[in-house]
C-alpha cells in the first residue's frame, strides 16, 4: 500500500518538469540574480516555473497549489514594486496575492486539476515564514540566487527521478 505522501509520475512527466524547472532557475538566476530585473520579480518568476511544470503534468501531475499561491504572490509583489503605492500597506497586499492565488487553486479542483488544497496552505506559510526571517538572514532569503539554486535543486531532482525510473 502506498503512502498518500507518495507521489507517482510517468517518466516522461517527471523529466519534462524537472526540465521545466532547471529552466527557471536559469531564468531567475540570468533576469534577477544578474540581470537587470529586481529582486521583487522572484516570487512571480517562480511561480511561473511552476505553473510550466504543472502545465507539463497535466491535470494530475503536481504543482498547481505552489503554481497558484506563487503566482498570486506573485503578481502582487510586482505590483507593489513597481507602482509603490503610498496609501497600500505591503503585507496587506501580499496576503491578498497569496490568498487569491490559493483561491484560484482551490477552484481549479472543480475543473478537476488534482490541486493540493494542503499544499495551497503549506505554500502561503512558507512565504510568510520566509517573510518573517528575511530580516534576520538577508543576504540568504533577500537574493535572487538561493530561490534560482532552490528551483534548480527540484528541478534536477525530478530529473535524476525521471531518469532512474524504469
Amino acid at each position: 500500500m502506498k503512502s498518500a505522501l507518495v507521489v507517482t509520475k510517468q517518466r516522461g512527466v517527471r523529466l519534462r518538469q524537472g526540465l521545466l524547472l532547471l529552466a527557471g532557475g536559469l531564468a531567475l538566476e540570468l533576469l534577477v540574480a544578474q540581470g537587470s530585473l529586481r529582486f521583487f520579480w522572484t516570487p512571480l518568476i517562480l511561480g511561473l516555473a511552476y505553473l510550466a511544470a504543472a502545465a507539463a503534468g497535466g491535470r494530475t501531475g503536481g504543482y498547481w497549489a505552489t503554481a497558484c499561491v506563487l503566482v498570486g504572490w506573485g503578481l502582487s509583489v510586482v505590483l507593489i514594486g513597481e507602482t509603490r503605492p503610498r496609501d497600500i500597506d505591503v503585507a496587506g497586499a501580499y496576503l491578498l496575492g497569496a490568498g487569491a492565488g490559493a483561491s484560484v487553486g482551490a477552484l481549479l479542483t472543480r475543473a478537476k486539476l488534482e490541486v493540493s488544497q494542503l499544499g495551497l496552505c503549506v505554500t502561503v506559510a512558507a512565504a510568510g515564514l520566509i517573510l518573517a526571517l528575511s530580516p534576520r538572514a538577508p543576504d540568504v532569503l533577500d537574493d535572487a540566487r538561493t530561490y534560482a539554486l532552490a528551483l534548480g535543486a527540484v528541478g534536477l531532482v525530478n530529473v535524476v527521478l525521471g531518469a532512474a525510473r524504469r
